[in-house]
């Protein structure tokens, strides 16, 4: 892990404990392994920094492109590793991006509803999982969006990590070509715990 990584992770840690009081539920339940794909709900811009500082292991996310327009801010997006993407969507450079890293062992943080103002999967992140074999940790994440009634303790800004696919267990839902939609569906389901196995 870089420097510079781990020490954004410790003062982004501090901020998330002092004003947001923070919980986090079930990390020390799952292995969280390199090459894996963590995914969770996307509430806030907050997300990518905040879900990547409680993480044992450093991690690359996807972030808009038009952020890196500012020469100064994409310069530090990116010594952060953020990588840039167009705004809707999985994109088929991103898609590559991803499954390049994920294949070099690194691990990925990925939305699979692709934008905040989106409430369902897209099939991005189910071909990227299945294309490189990578075990996928459900994360589901509460009041990031609630900063006043965090601060003021009348709730906790949430990290709840849920049951992790392996993809022994996701390859089992087709058995020549796959069905990208409804496994990135089945994803979001068990992210927001409606599934029912």
């Amino acid at each position: 892990m870089k420097l510079r990584y781990k020490l954004a992770q410790k003062i982004i840690l501090f901020i998330m404990k002092l004003l947001w009081n923070l919980k986090i539920i079930g990390l020390e339940k799952v292995q969280i392994s390199d090459g894996g794909i963590v995914c969770a709900n996307h509430q806030s811009a907050f997300d990518p920094p905040f879900l990547g500082a409680i993480l044992p292991v450093e991690s690359y996310y996807m972030a808009k492109a038009e952020l890196f327009k500012n020469k100064i801010l994409g310069a530090i997006l990116k010594s952060f590793n953020a990588i840039p993407v167009r705004r809707y969507g999985f994109s088929g450079s991103s898609i590559k991006k991803m499954k390049e890293l994920l294949k070099a062992k690194r691990n990925i943080i990925i939305f699979p509803e692709g934008s905040r103002k989106s409430f369902t999967a897209k099939p991005g992140i189910a071909k990227i999982a299945w294309e490189t074999d990578a075990t996928i940790f459900p994360v589901k994440i509460e009041n990031i969006d609630s900063f006043k009634d965090c601060l003021f303790g009348k709730k906790h800004l949430t990290f709840i990590f849920r049951k992790s696919f392996p993809p022994t267990l996701y390859k089992k839902f087709a058995n020549k070509k796959p069905d990208y939609k409804k496994f990135a569906q089945k994803i979001l389901d068990r992210i927001n715990e409606v599934e029912n196995d």
